[in-house]
């Protein structure tokens, strides 16, 4: 293969919402676990590595010696680069950057999605696994916004939810708490009497 033209953005999403829906169904539990970012990281970077491999229309067989290698000597990492799952090859070219989260994704993490996307990454994910929730809430940097996908942990489907300009802090589309505005009071003037 000639390069990584046949990693498109498409397709790394694809794979992420396989391997997502994949570690839902059999990895779940390991988001109980106390402090495991890294087993989290671990579970969803071997179920993507198989996604990929079946987005690609390559062999599932784990028995055979190639099953860890993607062609374009992409690989799947952990823990690097600033990423939980980063997908690359070994010239320096990154294809997918993953951030996750137990929570919605605080300002700096999200500030850190634009930066890796700015650095050149094909695609760049948020992650927010959220247990209270029927689904699992997803971020992806454009260049002046941000955009929230809700993906369905019951049947894997997932939906835009907002896009968020990164640049106004008013922008109606923005995600709100609800928290409402207190009205100040306007104390009245003194009198010359006081």
């Amino acid at each position: 293969m000639a390069g990584n033209g046949r990693y498109t953005t498409l397709l790394l999403f694809e794979a992420f919402e396989k391997a997502l829906m994949q570690f839902m169904r059999e990895d779940e539990q390991v988001l109980s676990w106390p402090r495991a970012k890294a087993s989290v990281a671990h579970s969803l970077a071997s179920q993507l590595q198989r996604s990929l491999r079946s987005v690609l229309g390559l062999s599932e067989d784990n028995a055979s010696p190639g099953f860890f290698s993607l062609p374009g000597d992409v690989k799947v990492d952990i823990l690097i680069k600033g990423c939980d799952i980063l997908v690359h090859d070994r010239k320096g070219k990154h294809l997918l950057g993953i951030v996750l989260g137990y929570d919605y994704l605080s300002r700096p993490q999200q500030e850190h999605l634009h930066q890796l996307k700015e650095q050149g990454f094909k695609l760049v994910l948020g992650v927010s696994f959220l247990m209270q929730k029927e689904y699992v809430l997803l971020y992806s940097p454009k260049h002046e916004s941000l955009e929230y996908y809700h993906f369905n942990k019951q049947d894997g489907t997932t939906h835009h939810l907002m896009q968020r300009d990164v640049e106004s802090e008013t922008d109606d589309g923005q995600l709100s708490l609800g928290i409402k505005e207190r009205k100040t009071r306007k104390k009245p003037a003194p009198t010359q009497d006081q």
